[in-house]
């Protein structure tokens, strides 16, 4: 799955825990120990001196697994050895530290990057990237709660990478994943207004673009249907919020795996709706699932347990 779509969903249910469940958002950025990955050791195997594409491949692969301080520094030395070469590559490589940072709730650091990153892009007439960085900026926003400027750069986001809205004439050059986290992003920031019901439609694009490019039991089909149902648990439409959320908990489930922050902040997510609307029972069968988790990150070492 790439990468931009991996960074949304991870950003996304740390925001939404932030509101619902009150955890820091240090907790999305716990780097849990795993195994390391084929293409991880490939990576290390191509690194050079003067490699900044494979160091920013590295960077990336320790983003997806959540192994935050490993990519902080690979991400370094990725963009210390292309500053001097192609504008465009330097500038994505810029934007995805900066989605790094903003996943991880650091957004000081993720500011500079990100405006650096639009800007090398503006000047290239880079239509896609610039709708990228919008996207982006956007996340930054909504993390800072600036709800006025997330929603005005998360709508030109969606102008400069889905305008298919605007007219069947209308097209980007965006990939699929591009435009389904711009669809994505917009709904989140609908729903932290307090519009969930405006959100709905940008998830049901959101949706017939995964399902028309990923199986049904993807990441993001699941994803994009835990986001369906917490819009609608929002609207106050229980029935199909409950449906929609055991879905994508079982998508984030195969396909995540246990330990993985993401994860782990749907299921409290999930268990605090349960309990809200009554299905104590399921909600401590949900519980007692984290508390497994817990239990399990804690044998593999210090700092790595979810909370409780």
């Amino acid at each position: 799955m790439h990468t931009r779509l991996r960074f949304l969903i991870a950003a996304v249910m740390g925001m939404l825990s932030i509101r619902e469940v009150g955890w820091a958002q240090s907790t999305t950025a716990s780097a849990l120990a795993g195994d390391v990955r084929a293409d991880e050791l490939q990576a290390k195997g191509q690194i050079k001196q003067r490699n900044g594409e494979t160091w920013w491949k590295l960077a990336r692969l320790y983003q997806d697994a959540a192994r935050y301080g490993d990519a902080e520094h690979a991400y370094g030395k990725a963009l210390e050895l292309l500053k001097t070469g192609d504008r465009t590559t330097f500038a994505n490589a810029e934007d995805c530290m900066g989605t790094m940072y903003v996943e991880t709730g650091r957004y000081a650091l993720a500011e500079p990057l990100e405006q650096d990153a639009l800007a090398s892009r503006e000047t290239e007439r880079d239509s896609v990237g610039i709708g990228t960085s919008w996207m982006h900026l956007a996340m930054l926003s909504l993390g800072k709660h600036d709800l006025a400027n997330a929603a005005t750069d998360a709508e030109l986001a969606v102008s400069l990478l889905v305008p298919e809205g605007t007219g069947p004439e209308a097209q980007s050059g965006a990939s699929p994943e591009e435009k389904m986290t711009a669809l994505i992003n917009l709904s989140l920031v609908r729903c932290a207004q307090g519009a969930c019901a405006d959100a709905l439609p940008h998830l049901r694009r959101a949706l017939d673009l995964a399902q028309a490019s990923y199986a049904a039991k993807s990441i993001p089909v699941g994803f994009i249907n835990y986001l369906m149902g917490y819009a609608y648990w929002k609207t106050g439409d229980n029935g199909s919020a409950s449906d929609l959320m055991k879905i994508g908990v079982s998508a984030m489930e195969g396909q995540l795996g246990w330990g993985h922050p993401t994860y782990i902040l749907a299921l409290t997510q999930y268990e605090l709706f349960l309990r809200q609307i009554g299905h104590n029972a399921d909600a401590v069968r949900v519980r007692a699932k984290i508390t497994q988790v817990n239990a399990s990150l804690r044998a593999r070492g210090p700092g790595l347990h979810a909370g409780n």
